[in-house]
């Protein structure tokens, strides 16, 4: 694996196909719980773009270890070498995908409005955020792309860590309803893999949020690839409104966020009943905690506890239908 301080400018102008007589690096991305390490090059030269995004794994042994067990470079190299120029959904262009390691040199979209995550998406940016999700999941609805990750095989990887560091992160907070149901969830989580693989299966991003994108008036860049797999339509939809919205507004938008998911579907010639999308939606909740765990895990204790009072905010409205379809599949388990 190449080191930073190896990459230069010859390096460079071989990957790019350009001329690069200097450049300059500078990280990026630092505590905003990304697995991989982030650089922004800025180039001089001749048929260059002025600067590019250089993206290799982690240098913290734990990051590189989750990443590790996940595949997740190993995904993310798979969608900029197959699958990117079929999305539905933009993503940055991708200059030079390395063979033999995971080096990435894509499309900087620093010029693109940054949304503060604490104060979340306003109302334009979150339909604009859904809409565009409803037209990638569409694209591959009917023909699932080949050589992508299954549901289950992410799923199983992080019912490893619900029963450890999301349960230690849960017995710290106080206990109220939803936390006392998380308690149970992540110490039985790996039973609940058929609630969602029983479900229709569609292309996912699997880490849908405000960090992962830049939205411009009705326009939308994605990034971040490195978790996509197959799932249910409701884990981008709940996972993108848990942690991209403050709990105040997602309560107000989450119908009319929901409908328009559903009226996107229906434009791209997809029958999927509301209340189907409504189900998976309320289902896919309780595993976002995932995230807010890890970013606690990793010492970001405002932005997880953010994301934590959100996904519980969360579970707390859809509580009933939650543990009555959580439970049923329990005592399915237990009894078989």
């Amino acid at each position: 694996m190449l080191s930073i301080s190896q990459i230069n400018a010859d390096y460079l102008s071989q990957a790019l196909g350009g001329l690069v007589e200097s450049f300059q690096i500078e990280p990026i991305g630092s505590g905003e719980g990304y697995m991989s390490d982030l650089y922004r090059l800025t180039l001089q030269g001749s048929a260059l773009p002025t600067s590019i995004i250089l993206k290799r794994p982690s240098e913290d042994p734990e990051k590189w270890a989750l990443a590790t067990r996940f595949n997740s470079y190993g995904r993310e190299q798979h969608f900029y070498r197959e699958l990117s120029r079929h999305s539905a959904i933009r993503s940055p262009r991708c200059y030079f995908n390395a063979d033999h390691e995971f080096l990435l040199l894509l499309e900087d979209a620093g010029q693109w409005p940054v949304i503060d995550v604490t104060s979340g998406a306003n109302f334009d940016q979150a339909t604009t955020a859904v809409t565009h999700l409803a037209r990638l999941h569409a694209s591959y609805w009917a023909c699932e792309p080949e050589a992508v990750a299954n549901f289950s095989v992410g799923f199983k990887a992080a019912a490893l860590d619900m029963s450890t560091f999301v349960h230690d992160r849960l017995a710290e907070l106080p206990k109220s309803g939803p936390v006392q149901f998380m308690l149970r969830y992540a110490s039985q989580s790996i039973h609940y893999e058929s609630l969602f693989s029983a479900q229709k299966q569609v292309f996912s991003h699997m880490d849908f949020r405000l960090d992962n994108m830049r939205i411009s008036d009705e326009d939308l860049i994605l990034f971040d690839w490195g978790e996509c797999s197959l799932a249910a339509p409701g884990f981008d939809l709940a996972y993108f409104m848990i942690t991209s919205l403050t709990t105040r507004n997602r309560r107000t938008w989450e119908k009319t966020l929901l409908d328009t998911y559903h009226q996107t579907l229906t434009q791209n010639g997809i029958h999927y009943h509301q209340s189907e999308l409504f189900n998976s939606y309320r289902l896919a909740i309780p595993p976002g905690f995932y995230l807010a765990a890890l970013v606690l895990t990793q010492g970001h204790q405002e932005y997880g506890m953010k994301l934590a009072e959100r996904c519980l905010g969360a579970i707390d409205d859809h509580m009933p239908f939650i543990i009555r379809q959580f439970d049923n599949t329990v005592n399915i388990h237990a009894s078989s």
